[in-house]
């Protein structure tokens, strides 16, 4: 395990599923059948139940094949393609622990936060992460089955790329007031970027699957009382924040440098929420701070890049990709910001979030 990485009392177990969401036809890769959605979850274990067993492999063969493939590398250093958990061990036993639903990024993968989700696991969370059929690079079945990514959906993503691209760039480089970024990015998911707009409740559909499922085989160690966490990245904390905005049952959540793409209504957020954004995407991320009442945050890691929030930082070599940050203080203070959050909000614990800040990361509480 990286060196950023430092785990709690708890051992982490792992365990994978899937669910099928039956009368809901899969519109992506083949086209037929049922929508199935794969889950990977990290939760709390004793430390004696490990005792003396291996660790579980990040990747499948199949899923090593075709990260390698969507990165263009050869290889992934053998001491990262395994982390801190242990298939299949039973969750610690006679007690509880509150659930946070996580969610991938476009053409990411379930595992891709598996350092961050180990964390949380060691410190009293149960994590159920979530892969989006054909939005995957891969998704791993339990009928034995695999998905790739669509690769259809490149030409759907944008109604003109060179016009979005064109759009992306002015964006980023305004230099209006938050208010007005919000205005200009409506437009831009309006007018280039539907399809992705599109997907946020299609996505949102796959979560709340996956909780049914979560909630049956977890039944006696979940604690809901003060509701369910989310969090994801990119696309996938996007969803966080929509779920968090539409749904009771999430009474908290974090996005991971996601931009705000779906349609929302006129209604005030009522939820705490966490912003985490690098300076190119800011421009995208301003919706959290509007229309709320309730504990806002936002968390701004210097000098890195969108890529960067993933386990990639760590076996994908192109800095301009992942960011100039050091990997290890990348996924301590992410690690950081989840516990303090959600410590706070899931958990109810007396935690001080403005502790985040430091040289790397800028911390501002909205208003």
């Amino acid at each position: 395990m990286p060196k950023g990485y430092a785990a709690g009392k708890y051992a982490v177990g792992t365990a994978c599923f899937s669910v099928v969401d039956t009368g809901r036809t899969e519109q992506l890769g083949s086209g037929t059948g049922d929508r199935k959605i794969a889950v990977r979850m990290y939760y709390p274990a004793d430390p004696a139940a490990v005792e003396g067993k291996e660790r579980a492999a990040i990747f499948s063969e199949a899923k090593k094949a075709a990260v390698l493939k969507a990165f263009r590398l050869k290889t992934i250093p053998d001491a990262l393609c395994s982390a801190d958990y242990f298939e299949n061990v039973p969750a610690a036993q006679g007690q509880t622990f509150p659930l946070i639903m996580f969610s991938m990024g476009y053409n990411s993968y379930a595992e891709s936060n598996t350092y961050l989700l180990c964390a949380l696991a060691s410190r009293g969370y149960i994590i159920a992460s979530v892969g989006h059929a054909y939005e995957a690079i891969e998704n791993d079945y339990e009928d034995g089955s695999t998905d790739l990514f669509d690769r259809t959906i490149q030409k759907k993503m944008y109604t003109s790329l060179i016009g979005a691209l064109l759009a992306q760039r002015k964006l980023v480089r305004s230099k209006a007031s938050d208010q007005e970024l919000l205005a200009q990015f409506e437009r831009f998911q309006s007018k280039y970027a539907p399809y992705l707009k599109g997907r946020v409740p299609e996505w949102e559909r796959d979560i709340l699957t996956a909780l049914n499922a979560v909630k049956e085989r977890f039944a006696g160690t979940l604690d809901l009382s003060r509701g369910i966490g989310a969090s994801g990245h990119s696309l996938g904390g996007c969803l966080a924040y929509y779920l968090c905005r539409y749904h009771e049952a999430f009474c908290c959540g974090i996005n991971i440098d996601g931009a705000l793409f779906g349609d929302y209504p006129d209604s005030v957020m009522k939820k705490p929420f966490c912003q985490i954004s690098c300076r190119d995407n800011i421009h995208y991320e301003t919706r959290p701070f509007f229309q709320t009442d309730a504990d806002t945050y936002h968390v701004i890691f210097e000098d890195m890049k969108h890529i960067g929030f993933t386990d990639a930082k760590f076996f994908y070599p192109f800095r301009a990709l992942t960011g100039k940050l050091d990997s290890e203080v990348m996924l301590k203070n992410l690690i950081r910001c989840h516990v303090l959050f959600f410590d706070r909000y899931l958990k109810g614990e007396d935690v001080s979030f403005g502790s985040l800040a430091s040289e790397q990361v800028k911390f501002r509480k909205i208003p």
